[in-house]
């Protein structure tokens, strides 16, 4: 639809006239349409990345989780875990439609997408248009946000309850809504039990509500319905701490391991140091492209900033205090945490809640920086996005998109089919164990045999699987651990024994001949990098003999 004469003269003449002004006008005038095809777009690249890769082993361990014969016991088999029963619920009821690998990732891929949506509404009720339109772009092709939206995890399930709870309280400020205080409360709900680093959502909304409520001349019911969410979310925390956190704290100081450098460890770290690393390998994560990273961080730390610095001038300083407390303080919650010793700030998914403030403060530099114009607004977000997305290197993966490709598992499980007997065991790591039995019997409940100490066995599909109990089997201790699974199974030589691996960090095929010089021929059938089904024999001293070739 054309422009009014008026209109089309006020926009030209805040943009000097020319091209420029009309491509603006332009925009502004099918922004909708704008909006929908990019949130298409986000949708179809997601949807993209979900189905050309197989399960990465949380994914598949996040599958044998939930894949019960009840919800009860889905639910039950969750409490083991280190995250809110929200997402497994979701799952348990999902998978009952279908198992495929895209099938499993279709809520991730939806939320994410959702996720763009109600962040570009979120932003512009704080910043307006340009800003909002940015924010859009950003959280649409966010190289790390398009990956979580295409697995099957619960982080853009948290993303998408938290920036809906902040577009709702922000609703409910601004039209004195009890209705949009209820929604909030809901929202915020559910990302509590979405995933544990909520916390530090909860914590920064909490102090924000009190600085906007403090000179907001809010009605008493508004206020009486957010201290009543504020008591339920404490109720929220007690019963999943009485039902869950409580049993874990074995459990997560083995996990604390794993990150012990995301902590702050005061015998060997500088507090600056700490902090200016995590947060560069934090943006970094993220945008995937150094220099795209780097000016996403001068955006946030620019946006962050003006708010507090516009405090000095303001007549209303109260109210560019609260919205830069609203940016800064997720970070220095989860900051503070990582201080404390009681979660990690890690260059990972485990501290995406950041993302809502991150992508705010960054989307209201870049408006201010492209003049509230949308073109220009819309061309600079594209740009650092499109040079994140084709220049940079993730991460987090543990997998290169080659390695992973679906036809790669689906090769390896071919092979396992034709080339071993059932009468045989197939020997597997942990990790390599989450797949198997998602590939080799996905409908199957897996029953786990733990009577013996250093073994697991379960059958899937009439194969016998001797499961190790550590995550990831290395070439120098398998001559060991053959003949202890040798000797618990009461093998004989000239017995067969299989081993398949699959996930992250490779496989052993190519450490084994730098170990141990016999199996120097080795023969293994590989899938790419990161798959490999190797025969053995038992030998007459109960020791592995490789299938070998001439070389």
């Amino acid at each position: 639809m054309d422009a009014p004469p008026e209109h089309a003269a006020k926009l030209c003449e805040q943009d000097g006239g020319g091209r420029a002004g009309f491509l603006d006008i332009w925009l502004n005038d099918h922004l909708t349409y704008f909006v929908l095809a990019t949130v298409a777009v986000a949708f179809v690249a997601r949807v993209v990345v979900a189905s050309r890769s197989y399960l990465n082993p949380d994914e598949a361990f996040l599958y044998a989780m939930f894949n019960r014969p009840s919800v009860f016991l889905a639910y039950k088999a969750g409490q083991s875990l280190a995250h809110p029963p929200l997402f497994y619920f979701l799952l348990y009821y999902w998978h009952l439609l279908g198992r495929s690998e895209l099938m499993l990732r279709l809520p991730s891929v939806v939320l994410g997408t959702a996720l763009s949506w109600v962040t570009y509404k979120w932003v512009g009720s704080l910043f307006g248009k340009a800003a909002s339109l940015i924010s859009l772009i950003f959280s649409a092709f966010c190289p790390a946000l398009i990956a979580l939206s295409a697995e099957v995890r619960q982080y853009v399930l948290l993303l998408f309850c938290v920036v809906t709870s902040l577009y709702f309280l922000d609703r409910a400020f601004q039209e004195k809504s009890v209705q949009k205080m209820v929604y909030f409360t809901a929202f915020l709900y559910l990302a509590i039990l979405s995933h544990y680093s909520a916390f530090f959502f909860v914590v920064a909304t909490g102090c924000y509500c009190l600085l906007r409520i403090v000179d907001s001349h809010l009605p008493l019911k508004v206020v009486t319905v957010w201290a009543a969410g504020q008591f339920g979310a404490i109720g929220i925390y007690a019963f999943l701490y009485v039902t869950q956190m409580r049993k874990l704290k074995g459990n997560l100081a083995i996990w604390g391991l794993d990150f012990d450098q995301a902590y702050f460890r005061s015998y060997r770290d500088n507090i600056v140091d700490f902090t200016q690393g995590h947060v560069r390998e934090f943006f970094g994560y993220l945008f995937a492209q150094s220099y795209v990273s780097a000016a996403m961080l001068l955006l946030f730390l620019a946006g962050a900033a003006f708010f507090f610095f516009r405090d000095l001038i303001s007549r209303r300083p109260q109210a560019n205090c609260r919205l830069g407390m609203l940016l800064v303080l997720p970070f220095v919650a989860l900051w503070g945490a990582a201080i404390a010793g009681i979660y990690p700030f890690a260059a990972n998914r485990y501290s995406v809640v950041l993302v809502p403030s991150l992508i705010a403060g960054a989307s209201f530099a870049l408006a201010a920086i492209s003049r509230q114009k949308l073109w220009a607004a819309a061309l600079l977000a594209a740009t650092l996005m499109g040079v994140s997305n084709l220049y940079g290197y993730p991460t987090e993966t543990g997998f290169t998109v080659e390695n992973q490709r679906r036809e790669l598992m689906a090769a390896a499980l071919n092979h396992v089919r034709q080339s071993i007997p059932r009468s045989d065991r197939i020997l597997v790591d942990y990790q390599s164990s989450l797949l198997l039995a998602y590939y080799l019997c996905p409908a199957e409940t897996v029953s786990v045999d733990r009577s013996r100490m250093d073994f697991d066995q379960f059958s899937c599909n009439g194969y016998s699987i001797v499961s190790l109990r550590f995550w990831k089997l290395r070439g120098e201790v398998l001559p060991s651990v053959f003949e202890k699974l040798v000797r618990a199974y009461g093998l004989k030589p000239g017995d067969r024994v299989w081993v398949f691996q699959a996930g992250w960090g490779g496989n052993m095929v190519a450490e084994l001949p730098k170990d141990f010089p016999q199996f120097r021929c080795l023969a293994p059938k590989e899938f790419g990098a990161n798959i490999s089904v190797i025969q053995f024999v038992v030998g007459p001293d109960l020791s592995p003999i490789p299938l070998l070739k001439s070389c």
